[in-house]
């Protein structure tokens, strides 16, 4: 069954902790963003044995990401995302940490239409195979964990041979909120997904572990 992190998508770090604090025994992670990273270190306190997913998707000069990895490092941090457009200089830099956290690529955003594969990335979306293929083999050259990736795309990571060993992270989870290629948590289970990312449908919900448990329910009728 695919592990569940739920994503703290809050400004107020006193909201993230009280969610973090009511769900700790019923999921396999949280998540933080850009908004309350520094405040991870708190959060820590109810991942134990638990995935810490700190999701900044840096994309910056060599030294600069390799400084804020290891203050993300230094707060307990068990996951982080890496633009996979950075040069291979920072590639070069971040190799180091592969034995103390799970570094993630990230290359292609759930919010993206295809139309944007184009106009940022410049690949045709028929090219969407080589696309991933040319980011996932970057990304293991460097020995890091995994990608980010739209369930929709598991179709075309998943077959290939050259990303057996590769963990899949899925956000977008039953939200289509700022979402275009977002799925259900069945269908990405069903999929091949290893980590399911999911914010407001728990968050939001009236009875948060319902939600969950509801979620993991609908895996295991899959």
């Amino acid at each position: 069954m695919s592990k569940i992190i739920v994503a703290l998508d809050y400004t107020n770090p006193l909201d993230a902790l009280e969610m973090a604090a009511k769900l700790r025994h019923h999921v396999d992670g949280f998540k933080t963003n850009h908004t309350l990273w520094s405040q991870s270190v708190y959060i820590k306190d109810y991942t134990e044995g638990k995935e810490l997913f700190v999701d900044c998707k840096l994309w910056d000069t060599p030294n600069t990401v390799k400084q804020v990895v290891q203050k993300i490092v230094d707060k307990g941090a068990t996951m982080t995302t890496i633009c996979t457009h950075n040069n291979e200089a920072v590639f070069e830099e971040l190799e180091q940490f592969s034995n103390q956290i799970k570094l993630l690529g990230v290359a292609y955003l759930t919010s993206w239409s295809g139309s944007d594969l184009l106009n940022i990335l410049h690949y045709l979306p028929k090219g969407v195979e080589t696309m991933w293929r040319d980011n996932i083999e970057r990304v293991q050259k460097y020995n890091f964990a995994g990608m980010v990736c739209s369930p929709a795309d598991l179709a075309i990571i998943r077959p290939e041979e050259y990303t057996k060993d590769l963990i899949t992270v899925c956000p977008g989870i039953g939200s289509n909120k700022g979402q275009v290629r977002s799925v259900t948590a069945r269908e990405a289970y069903n999929m091949g997904a290893d980590y399911l990312v999911i914010g407001r449908t728990i968050t939001e919900s009236d009875d948060p572990i319902k939600a969950i448990e509801q979620i993991r329910e609908s895996m295991s009728c899959s």
